[in-house]
């Protein structure tokens, strides 16, 4: 595939904002309070990723993912509560279910005006914000919703855990440079993986796993399969249907429980097994009397993982499962920066190589208006 006149295609799509990474100024908020975050897809899985992915026990613990409009009778406010509403069109139906709910609550009039996420235009949130004196962070017309890990629905929540935003900016603008360049280890990278993809559907590969051998990558995967599934999963021009079932996995939980079917199960999918690395904490194991592992004395988890991560790619390929080895030197705000951009450029190519628009989702518009239609909200 030549990479560069694909990515021309792309640089002229009315939705390939995405490319270009602005650095807007960010609110302050207090990390030793919670933040509640009312979003869901887009809105929600790149922030979810890079909480998980660089949080410690106070962000865990001050973290409320709002998404799912099911009751919750257990939840209440508390003072200081900081709330973020992120909704890239201003009308999705799950956040403004939670600002009902959370206006009915007992303390919601004297928490401080949310903070908005979404287009700065006409739409309802936005329109709303304005009467209400919120601080709107806009999410560029031009960037979809599930590539919008480069806007505040990335940088605000690092900001939030003292994590370095403008890094994670950094490796975007990075793999930007280089394929607009044409050369460079991230050009070869994205040119061999969209290479690889595209054969590989030609051959019947229907599936791929994402398997991060690190368990605060585990929400990565989540992010992955969202963008993977409503971009490439589409009716072609030509009629056909095309495109990947992305299937979310971390390591080593699941070479224990999904390996047996990527193996012996139908030759239809490939596997992209991820690993971290450079130098861990040290730690020192000591096994007791007994262990079937005294052995475990000399090493340490790291040393586990690294060789369960290879152990399970070489059992793959030798069963002839596509296997596409992927590593991070370390798991730092640059490099996942990196790695993020760099599958929002592999989506857009492939989508390119499968004659098809990788940034639209009519489908889920259509479910979305059944919705409507059944709460007479249409």
């Amino acid at each position: 595939m030549d990479i560069r006149s694909s990515w021309q295609s792309i640089e002229t799509h009315p939705m390939g904002g995405w490319r270009a990474l602005a650095e807007p100024a960010l609110p302050t908020l207090d990390p030793a309070k919670r933040l509640l975050w009312c979003g869901i897809g887009g809105s929600l899985l790149p922030s979810e990723t890079l909480v998980r992915a660089f949080g410690q026990e106070r962000a865990f613990q001050n973290w409320v993912p709002l998404a799912s409009p099911e009751p919750t009778p257990d939840f209440h406010l508390r003072a200081g509560d900081q709330l973020v509403f992120a909704s890239k069109s201003g009308k999705t139906l799950e956040l403004w279910t939670w600002m009902a709910r959370l206006r009915a609550l007992p303390g919601f009039a004297e928490l401080a005006a949310p903070i908005l996420i979404t287009q700065d235009d006409a739409n309802p949130l936005a329109t709303w914000g304005r009467a209400n004196g919120c601080q709107i962070l806009p999410i560029p017309v031009e960037v979809g919703g599930r590539f919008s890990a480069f806007t505040p629905i990335g940088t605000l929540p690092l900001a939030w855990m003292g994590r370095d935003a403008s890094a994670f900016l950094q490796g975007g603008r990075e793999v930007i440079a280089e394929i607009e360049a044409g050369r460079g280890a991230w050009f070869d990278r994205i040119a061999s993986t969209v290479d690889l993809l595209l054969d590989a559907h030609a051959r019947g590969i229907s599936e791929w796993v994402l398997m991060p051998y690190a368990m605060s990558l585990d929400n990565l995967s989540a992010w992955w399969v969202q963008l993977i599934a409503e971009s490439l999963g589409k009716v072609a021009k030509d009629g056909t249907r095309k495109g990947f079932t992305p299937i979310r996995a971390v390591g080593p939980v699941d070479q224990h429980s999904q390996l047996q079917r990527w193996m012996a199960g139908p030759r239809n999918l490939g596997v992209i097994v991820m690993t971290v690395d450079g130098k861990p904490a040290p730690e020192k194991l000591d096994p007791p009397a007994g262990s079937p592992y005294p052995g475990l004395a000399n090493l340490q988890g790291a040393d586990i993982l690294r060789a369960q991560a290879e152990g399970s790619a070489e059992a793959l390929e030798a069963a002839g499962v596509p296997v596409l080895r992927w590593s991070m030197p370390s798991l730092s705000e640059r490099e996942v920066g990196a790695f993020m951009m760099a599958w929002q450029a592999i989506v857009g190519l492939v989508g390119v190589g499968l004659d098809l628009d990788p940034f639209d989702q009519p489908e889920v518009e259509d479910g979305k208006k059944r919705t409507f239609k059944r709460l007479g909200l249409a």
